[in-house]
């Protein structure tokens, strides 16, 4: 049963704007999933959805071909720039149709596949449908929930989903065994929600996850890199990877960390992860991925390299960069990340005995992840409790502003010719005038 409320949420204004954009070109659309469900429960929207009956090509037509770009392959999305940010806009789908019989690219991936059924296997999901379809496609009730923001109209289509955010439930909209089958990425996905929300899940669709933990197996590699990497730049991750634990999915996802979770080296990491949220949701610095990877791999890389005492960290050596690289991508198999974080996340490690038993220069102040250095630092002093005044001494980070200097330095050398042309330009006029 289909419920709405007049509600009034706090939704960026420019995210406004391109909903009414698309509503005054004839398009039913709402801003819909993770913005919706965390301005509900009191929290700041990290980034919004935008749903809408036009297709694709539609969207780039209505705000051009230069702000819009259509990506994807599995399902098409426009990408909007809108100033710095990105803003997704989807078109509204309906539940795709099943796999068939002597599809040779079903036949391959079932091969795989051997738990799931055929009617259940998700191939392809790009069918347009209209607002009501592509809310009971959709995993959970809480994501389920279409904000009118022009009209201030809240539509809960699945009739429950306001109802399970009010009692903070997770609830699979419809069979959650079915549901899990259809993509077995859904079943990381409560999990995430119950630990990054606070909310509990409900008995069928927790009956069903535990049954069916195994299928995680199945999703594709990359899809579950992706979803590690949402989970690092998410401020609530040491929650996530708690939840993880408790109902055994961390054995599937992360299993080094699984086998260590227990031990000194694990809890002291989780620890560390924790506080570099607390500083992150307090605004004391920016979120970064390679950052959480830092914090987690610390306490095992001052085990390995060090004494093994929590705080006396290790001294560096010639090779400790190959080391370090080693070391980390074995504690994220089966996921490969990105070489951007794993050198960031190295770099941050190996600045760490420098700013604790040596003092910083002020030219180390401008060099690349010195930043992220010094915040690893200072979390880990935080956590230990090794020097209250350790974050003061330590000197902040600062910008060479190369792009100004060379800009002053081209606007100089110009000015400089334009007074030579017009000495030239005098000396002339003075030769006619004799």
């Amino acid at each position: 049963m289909m419920i709405t409320k007049l509600i009034r949420l706090n939704i960026d204004r420019k995210i406004i704007k391109i909903v009414q954009q698309l509503q005054s070109a004839g398009y039913e659309t709402y801003i819909v999933g993770g913005a919706v469900r965390d301005s509900l429960i009191g929290r700041k929207a990290k980034d919004y959805d935008i749903s809408t009956a036009a297709t694709p090509e539609e969207v780039r037509n209505v705000f051009g071909r230069r702000a819009a770009r259509i990506i994807g392959r599995r399902f098409k999305l426009v990408h909007l720039r809108c100033g710095r940010d990105i803003v997704e806009i989807s078109t509204f789908r309906k539940k795709p149709s099943a796999a068939k019989k002597g599809d040779k690219r079903v036949e391959k991936i079932l091969a795989k596949k051997k738990n799931v059924k055929l009617e259940n296997l998700i191939l392809r999901d790009n069918e347009f449908g209209t607002s009501n379809e592509d809310a009971w496609r959709r995993d959970f009730s809480i994501n389920a929930l279409f904000y009118d923001p022009v009209a201030e109209e809240l539509i809960d289509y699945v009739g429950c989903g306001l109802q399970d955010i009010e009692n903070r439930v997770i609830r699979v909209i419809g069979d959650p065994k079915i549901r899990f089958e259809e993509d077995p990425v859904r079943i990381l996905r409560a999990l995430k929600f119950a630990g990054q929300c606070g909310f509990s899940i409900d008995p069928q669709t927790e009956e069903a996850l535990k049954d069916n933990l195994q299928l995680i197996t199945h999703a594709a590699p990359s899809r579950l890199t992706l979803e590690l990497e949402k989970i690092l730049s998410n401020s609530y991750s040491h929650e996530i990877l708690k939840i993880f634990h408790q109902y055994g999915l961390l054995h599937y996802f992360l299993p080094f960390f699984e086998n260590n979770f227990e031990t000194v080296a694990g809890q002291y990491a989780l620890k560390l992860l924790t506080e570099r949220n607390f500083r992150v949701n307090l605004g004391y610095y920016r979120n970064s991925v390679s950052l959480a990877v830092a914090c987690l791999m610390l306490p095992f890389i001052e085990d390995e390299l060090g004494n093994g005492e929590p705080g006396t960290l290790w001294r560096n050596f010639e090779s400790i960069e190959s080391v370090m690289k080693r070391m980390l991508k074995k504690a994220f198999v089966p996921h490969c990340l990105i070489k951007r974080v794993i050198g960031s996340a190295i770099r941050t490690l190996q600045y760490q005995p420098k700013l604790r038993f040596d003092k910083v220069s002020n030219s180390m102040r401008f060099v690349k992840s010195y930043a992220h250095a010094r915040e690893l630092a200072i979390i880990q002093d935080n956590v230990l409790g090794l020097d209250k005044d350790f974050e003061n001494n330590l000197p902040t980070a600062k910008r060479r502003n190369n792009k100004r200097k060379a800009n002053v330095k081209k606007h100089s050398s110009g000015s400089k010719n334009k007074e030579k042309i017009f000495k030239k330009e005098v000396q002339k006029n003075k030769k006619k005038n004799k």
